[in-house]
């Protein structure tokens, strides 16, 4: 069954359909007609300041209604997080030193994404005593630079945010520093589509912060270093689904934004982060409820774990 390719430009259909918020106390820089952003990003309703093992935490993941897994990107460890009481509670090794960016917990399973693309499944995380990992190669490389991982319950996918080149392969080389893309890794046959379920166009990120002449001028330049990486106007960090709605969220430390696409790969916002609040945003998960979580590193400081709470229905 062919995946339905969802590319997101600029149009004059979509922009008739749209409605900008340029001067919002949410710091919202574009919401779609009919929809209704529901949460505050720049004011936490909670905030954890983590240990020093987890200052450069990188990942986030809903375990229960007391517990969060996380993981930083040095190191082959499956952290809990014990939202109740406020700090660490565990600590799960599966592997040595490396760059893992992203966590999911998927059942009794954990997966972990490398930046290079590779993936871990830790079964029965909570029982098995070796933690013996399964490792999946992909067909993404360092080029890619993945940092989100988030499991999307209807069709029991994970999908998997390109911080770095959108593509796999050369083919559409021409054409990376125009978009970054979103993939999906089938957990029925543990299978990667090679074609990307979304892909965000730069020029509507750019459209939609109105940026001035001179702040064009500096993401033109910032792209001039390494065009496959596209600029610096938005580069995914984090990816989660909404368990409610379905519409999925793309955090951006580089860029300090959020994305909320539907589950058609339609922009319906785009948000602004203040970077005296988010530092270095690079995790994202949901409770069942639609109770947000975020995590920030924090390089030299602490590590966060921040709470926003539903103030409306989308």
């Amino acid at each position: 069954m062919n995946i339905k390719l969802i590319v997101i430009l600029l149009t004059s259909i979509l922009f008739s359909a749209c409605t900008f918020s340029k001067k919002n106390k949410q710091d919202i820089f574009f919401e779609r007609r009919g929809y209704a952003f529901s949460y505050d990003l720049n004011k936490p309703d909670k905030l954890w300041h983590l240990p020093d093992g987890l200052a450069e935490i990188s990942g986030l993941s809903f375990i229960d209604k007391d517990r969060l897994a996380c993981n930083q990107d040095e190191k082959g460890n499956i952290y809990i997080f014990n939202i109740k009481k406020g700090e660490l509670e565990n600590k799960i090794k599966f592997n040595g030193s490396g760059d893992y960016e992203a966590i999911e917990v998927v059942g009794e399973d954990v997966w972990i994404i490398k930046s290079n693309g590779y993936l871990y499944r830790v079964k029965d995380y909570k029982k098995n005593k070796s933690y013996k990992e399964h490792k999946y190669k992909t067909s993404f490389d360092e080029r890619n630079n993945i940092e989100g991982l988030g499991y999307d319950p209807v069709k029991h996918r994970v999908l998997i945010a390109c911080k770095g080149y959108p593509f796999i392969g050369n083919k559409h080389k021409k054409r990376a520093d125009k978009f970054k893309a979103v993939y999906e890794f089938d957990l029925k046959n543990n299978k990667l589509n090679k074609k990307p379920v979304f892909l965000i166009s730069l020029d509507s990120v750019r459209y939609y912060k109105s940026y001035n002449t001179i702040t064009r001028l500096g993401v033109e330049i910032s792209s001039s270093f390494d065009s496959s990486e596209g600029d610096a106007s938005f580069k995914p960090s984090g990816i989660a689904v909404h368990p409610v709605t379905g519409n999925i969220y793309v955090l951006a430390s580089v860029g300090k934004s959020l994305i909320v696409l539907n589950p058609q790969g339609e922009i319906l916002a785009l948000i602004r982060l203040k970077k005296e609040i988010h530092k270095q945003p690079e995790g994202i998960c949901f409770s069942p409820e639609g109770t947000l979580y975020i995590s920030n590193e924090d390089k030299g400081g602490r590590g966060s774990i921040m709470v926003f709470y539903q103030k409306k229905s989308e």
